[in-house]
């Protein structure tokens, strides 16, 4: 294949969801973009892939062992496969049985398995970009914490209602949980019963502040304020369960939504879509590979990105290049210092043949008709010895991820001494807690940078400091199950702001999706805000 033209304003490398977002936005605002990956498929590290493209995927990235067992005249990996061994490792996945090899096309696998809250960045770009026309999603049916003690379940409740209909719960214990949700739920940040207590980690700040009894501390921790450990400072644990209580009732009566086939995948897919409607060129697989890449250090040239593509016959040249680090030669990397400390996470995908009974509803004697089981569900075992949280998603059938009757689930961790780590051995525990036979299981670990890459000072690299050059971030904390959807449009905005300058200096109509700043509010719009699905 041959290009349309060897100039854009824009070369977008990779279809993660703060790429596709930047590209589609810049393409809405009249920009011309090239948007590039060498993946076969939409989505890069959040990716929703087949059973066999997953084994592909794993196999691809799991060392540079089979490299050097090939012998010096195998080409040596690209520079964005390299950069995913460094990021994933201890990559492995069970065999395909006949069955799952004869379905294996029906199965949506997502590397970032994450919940929507209803409220937030990403649900609003959603909104007013008209992504959420090509897009679905579904209500989260539930979040149930394990109790180590009773070898059991229990299913935290989402609103008032659930807490008063909650028998586990003592009246004095629901007094005291409503007095602290009303509390949380509003503008706290000044309130007397806070100050002082900011830092404090959060069950010692609600045994202090409401005497909530440890059991209930241990729920709001893990199901309510999503943190990630015992330890987490009260005031941002508080403000992020504001909005996740905030989101209740927008879409139903769960606080998140569960994207259809696999979830971010689809999302950044989407957004792909929105780009090429604008006029945005794609070009995927090794067509896209990048033969070569400079980056000007002219402070007035007006394309100073330069790069040799395989499929084009005549060097490409940009204002902008948006990427992740992937995709950039060390020397050509934001911060020539190195990365900052690492986070390495612990993953499982699994396929289960049916829905955990740990996890299913229990019948209410009260109750005459039968309960429909939930089609997706959080179940979060808190940290037990030296082992921390560890947090799993199931989704099903309704969810577009799995044939009738199966369910995925995902399974994460943060662990410590990542070389000496086994995924398999710090998760599988878990897994045989809600299904001894599972029909697939995959492993891997991911290392994420926690602190962000830092832009040299304008001498040492000007297309940086002018934009002209924009290196997406990863989400790094531990909380990525909740908040990293938000990031990645966060991120994605970030970009788009980049390219294309001061915002308060730019005309009307060519600041897009951002025209009004913050969300759409509730009550407001009631045609905008709906989705597909809901």
């Amino acid at each position: 294949m041959e290009l349309e033209s060897d100039t854009y304003d824009v070369v977008v490398i990779g279809t993660g969801l703060a790429e596709s977002l930047a590209a589609a936005s810049l393409a809405n605002s009249g920009k011309t973009v090239l948007h590039l990956d060498p993946n076969e498929y939409y989505g890069a590290s959040q990716a929703s892939l087949t059973l066999d493209e997953l084994s592909s995927w794993a196999t691809a990235r799991s060392g540079s062992s089979a490299s050097a067992e090939a012998g010096p005249s195998t080409p040596a990996p690209s520079i964005y496969i390299s950069a995913q061994r460094r990021r994933y490792t201890h990559a492995s996945t069970s065999a395909l049985s006949p069955a799952l090899q004869a379905s294996r096309r029906q199965y949506a696998l997502s590397l970032y398995p994450a919940l929507l809250p209803s409220r937030g960045p990403l649900i609003s770009t959603l909104i007013t970009s008209g992504v959420s026309n090509y897009v679905g999603f579904r209500i989260l049916d539930s979040i149930s914490v394990w109790r180590g003690e009773g070898q059991e379940v229990k299913r935290v409740p989402g609103s008032k209602e659930e807490v008063f209909k909650d028998k586990s719960i003592g009246l004095v214990d629901k007094r005291r949980l409503m007095k602290f949700l009303m509390f949380v739920a509003g503008e706290f940040e000044g309130e007397e019963l806070l100050k002082g207590k900011e830092a404090l980690a959060l069950p010692e700040f609600l045994a202090q502040s409401f005497s909530i009894p440890p059991g209930l501390c241990q729920e709001i921790t893990y199901a309510i304020a999503h943190c990630s450990s015992p330890n987490e400072a009260t005031l941002p644990a508080l403000q992020r369960t504001r909005r996740y209580l905030k989101s209740i009732g927008r879409y139903g009566p769960s606080a998140f939504l569960v994207g259809q086939y696999g979830g971010a995948g689809e999302v950044a897919q989407g957004f792909c879509r929105a780009c090429a409607v604008k006029g945005g060129t794609y070009v995927l697989g090794s067509q896209a590979d990048i033969e070569s890449l400079d980056i000007s250090s002219e402070k007035d040239i007006e394309t100073p990105i330069t790069m040799k593509l395989a499929c084009h016959p005549r060097p490409i040249s940009a204002k902008h290049l948006i990427t992740t680090p992937d995709h950039l030669p060390p020397h050509l990397l934001p911060n020539p210092t190195g990365p900052g400390p690492e986070r390495t996470t612990a993953h499982c995908i699994a396929v289960l043949s049916s829905f955990p009974v740990l996890l299913r509803r229990k019948a209410d004697a009260e109750e005459t008709e039968e309960r429909e089981e939930d089609d997706t569900a959080v179940v979060l075992f808190p940290p037990e010895g030296e082992r921390g949280l560890v947090r799993g998603l199931l989704m099903g059938e309704g969810t577009g991820s799995c044939p009738a009757g199966q369910f995925i689930l995902y399974l994460s961790s943060t662990v410590t001494d990542a070389d000496a780590v086994d995924p398999k051995t710090v998760l599988r525990p878990y897994l045989e807690r809600l299904s001894q036979e599972p029909l697939f299981e995959a492993y891997y670990l991911s290392h994420d940078t926690q602190s962000p890459p830092t832009a040299p000072s304008s001498s040492e690299s000007p297309q940086y400091a002018a934009g002209r050059v924009v290196v997406v971030e990863s989400y790094s904390q531990g909380e990525s199950i909740t908040e990293g959807l938000d990031w990645e449009a966060e991120q994605g905005e970030k970009a788009f702001w980049a390219v294309m300058g001061d915002k308060d200096k730019l005309e009307a109509g060519v600041k897009g999706w951002w025209e009004k700043d913050g969300e759409v509010e509730e009550g407001e719009g009631e045609e905008e805000v709906e989705l597909q699905g809901l």
